[in-house]
């Protein structure tokens, strides 16, 4: 007997949540203004619901956010990957400070610390039972 489709697909996504959550450094992808790909290397945090990301306003990721919001984030371990996409949201000052519960940090990048957010709402994923 097998698993129906919808349910494979829960058991599935469980996993790639899973596998997000173990994990800290993905490619995050973002839309320049001439429609081309802009990606970046960088840390990530995965609460189960939202993905954080730690950075500062001048950066190219923050601007493409700006003119177009949506992103995907790709994680890879060996043949194991997991990317997901979703509609981000930049938190700045109180709001930001708020939403992590403290102060925020801009990390390696210049200008005002800023927070994306985004929650995953399409996921793909590759080899995630081994």
């Amino acid at each position: 007997m097998t698993t129906p489709p919808r349910s494979r697909f829960a058991e599935l996504k469980v996993k790639a949540d899973e596998f997000l959550k173990a994990h800290s450094l993905g490619v995050l992808a973002t839309g320049k203004r001439d429609g081309s790909p802009q990606q970046s290397i960088l840390a990530y945090r995965f609460d189960g619901s939202e993905i954080t990301i730690n950075t500062g306003d001048v950066a190219a990721k923050v601007k493409n956010i700006r003119k177009n919001p949506r992103v995907s984030l790709a994680v890879v371990e060996g043949p194991t990957c997991v990317v997901v996409y979703g509609e981000a949201r930049l938190l700045q000052g109180a709001e930001a400070e708020a939403y992590v519960g403290g102060p925020v940090e801009s990390g390696r990048q210049g200008g005002t610390p800023t927070l994306i957010v985004f929650r995953p709402e399409t996921y793909r994923w590759a080899r995630l039972e081994g």
